[in-house]
């Protein structure tokens, strides 16, 4: 694997592309430090490649912090910050609306102070008012979501788009509700305030708000999930397994088994970016503006406009396929940004690799 400066930390991995085709994706990945009102800058070293999920603590109990870089084929650019809200000069508030605008694409989050629910003898739970703050970290357990363990002690309710946050209450009872920590981070056009704060049946998830932040959005959570599926060429020996599982099963089970088999890969799960931050493929040089995610209060800086030109020989001459952005980072607190772009090259597929007898790589 050839490389003559550095030009960013890069891997070389097999994958698929929506349309059938076995790929080999080169990625790079490449550190900027912001600068406030200009174009931001390269860093001497790089952020290494991110090889599987980071959570911010247990993995069981968090979100994630980091998601993995290993991706072949994504659809769109991932634009993801990891930061904390700043109240204007530091004077401490109730509520602030922060946001994040990348191009034309904005997208705004409400942040509370602490506040909890308070039983109400059966009636409409109360609500404290919210502590004053001058800081808040932005991560999805301070969003709506959660798990209600206190509804039904026979089994935990989780709430599938978001098992880690606050506020989501099945039962009208004393020991859910009283003291019950609501969110945070709310989406300004759907707060809390506008849902009846205890669902009544547990089936009626489906009615509350989406988690509001800018982090990533993990796999395990719906929507996202549902768009999980096998991926293009490996239906037929899925449909293979399949057949021969059948044969197992007593007989009036065989023809439901065979008639509901996994749906086709959506390759938007690939993408994890929270709501409404997929964006078409970046460019490079799309202005950034923050509103209240730094203590300076409003900033704005420009992406970087280069990005690298990928070769990969393995045999067949050099190719150079187009690069596409795949992630923005930006780590606010760190006042860095993260870029990751993609250049992915047809291959013979998994059965060829081990005959594979040259891959250079060239990044310039």
């Amino acid at each position: 694997m050839g490389s003559a400066e550095p030009t960013g930390a890069r891997m070389v991995l097999p994958g698929q592309s929506p349309d059938g085709a076995y790929i080999l994706s080169v990625l790079v990945k490449r550190t900027y430090r912001i600068v406030p009102g200009g174009a931001c800058t390269r860093v001497e070293e790089d952020r290494p490649i991110v090889t599987g999920d980071a959570f911010w603590d247990d993995p069981m109990t968090s979100s994630v912090r980091h998601e993995s870089d290993l991706v072949p084929f994504k659809v769109a650019t991932d634009v993801v910050l990891n930061g904390t809200a700043h109240t204007p000069g530091g004077a401490a508030r109730q509520s602030l609306l922060v946001s994040l605008e990348v191009g034309d694409r904005r997208k705004a989050v409400h942040v509370v102070g602490d506040r909890v629910a308070r039983y109400a003898n059966g009636g409409p739970p109360a609500v404290t008012d919210p502590q004053p703050f001058t800081t808040m970290e932005l991560r999805h357990e301070r969003a709506y979501g959660g798990t209600d363990v206190y509804s039904d002690l026979k089994a935990p309710y989780p709430y599938p788009r978001n098992r880690v946050g606050k506020g989501f209450v099945v039962a009208n009872t004393p020991k859910a509700v009283d003291k019950l920590p609501l969110p945070n981070l709310e989406d300004p056009q759907s707060p809390l305030s506008r849902f009846p704060l205890c669902l009544g049946e547990y089936g009626q998830w489906t009615s509350r708000p989406m988690p509001a932040g800018f982090g990533w959005f993990p796999k395990v959570w719906l929507p996202r999930a549902e768009l999980a599926g096998i991926l293009p060429l490996d239906r037929p020996v899925e449909q293979e397994l399949r057949q021969a599982y059948a044969k197992l099963l007593p007989a009036d089970q065989r023809e439901p088994y065979l008639k509901n088999g996994l749906r086709d890969m959506d390759f938007r799960f690939f993408n994890g970016a929270s709501d409404g931050l997929a964006l078409p493929f970046l460019k490079g040089g799309e202005a950034v503006t923050t509103e209240n995610l730094s203590p300076a209060g409003k900033m704005t800086f420009r992406l970087p406009s280069e990005r690298p030109r990928i070769g990969l020989d393995i045999g067949d001459g050099v190719l150079e396929p187009e690069v596409v952005t795949h992630t923005v980072m930006i780590r606010m607190d760190d006042q860095e940004v993260d870029l990751v772009w993609r250049g992915a090259v047809p291959y013979r597929g998994p059965d060829w690799l081990p005959e594979m007898r040259k891959m250079e790589v060239s990044i310039a």
